[in-house]
């Protein structure tokens, strides 16, 4: 049976993609913290920001582990995820990527990520690289976090391209079952929608303010969607 290992595993993208891992592989998640097992299925708690996984016996990769708060941790946990691969002889290294990222490149996270794909380009490493655009389920944390009571603050300005992180789950667990493609097609919601017209449409009062996070600002104008489904 294939061997796989799940970087992140244990964030919101990491739980829907494990079980549509294991009927077709020995999966091994890695997280700070370990979840609940299953049948194929091997929790293995290490902190990628301390040092490489051991990927012995591994024959794919799906690197997840991320953190938008702290950019400078993509590349740490990235060069250990590379430097493992490269030492186990790794078949397959998936990696999760954002639609747009050049046109982004005023958010630190942006810039980090693509500095990412660059070094996982300049590895050698067999290699894919999946963009997304944002998942729902971000978008509506998102809007839960900018929320005071009845009031919905809501950025102006911003406009995405959301799709369900099962969506995204689903193509990660079809391109680790191909084999390596290099960079593959950009993953996009179906539709482009502002994130004012979102929150109206749930009711309530809603307070369009210029919220001046960098995040924030390199999601006007569209530059996180791609093309229309």
């Amino acid at each position: 049976m294939t061997r796989v290992l799940v970087t992140g595993a244990g964030g919101q993208l990491g739980r829907a993609l494990l079980p549509l891992l294991t009927p077709h592989a020995a999966v091994t998640a890695l997280g700070r913290r370990a979840g609940p097992a299953g049948p194929h299925l091997t929790w293995t708690p290490h902190d990628l920001l301390q040092g490489p996984p051991d990927l012995a016996g591994v024959d794919t990769v799906i690197h997840l582990a991320t953190n938008a708060l702290k950019p400078g941790q993509d590349e740490r946990m990235t060069r250990h995820v590379i430097q493992a691969a490269q030492a186990a002889g790794s078949r397959h290294v998936l990696y999760m990527s954002i639609v747009g990222l050049e046109r982004m490149q005023a958010a630190p996270y942006y810039a980090a990520k693509l500095r990412c794909e660059a070094l996982l380009e300049g590895s050698g490493l067999p290699l894919t690289i999946l963009r997304a655009t944002q998942f729902t389920e971000f978008l509506d944390g998102l809007l839960g976090m900018l929320r005071l009571g009845p009031l919905q603050l809501v950025p102006t300005g911003v406009t995405l391209q959301p799709l369900p992180a099962r969506a995204a789950a689903e193509r990660l667990a079809d391109l680790a079952r191909q084999g390596p493609q290099g960079r593959v097609p950009d993953l996009c919601g179906p539709q482009s929608v502002r994130l004012d017209d979102v929150a109206r449409a749930r009711g309530g009062l809603t307070l369009p303010l210029p919220l001046p996070l960098p995040l924030f600002r390199a999601w006007q104008h569209g530059r996180a969607c791609g093309p229309v489904s």
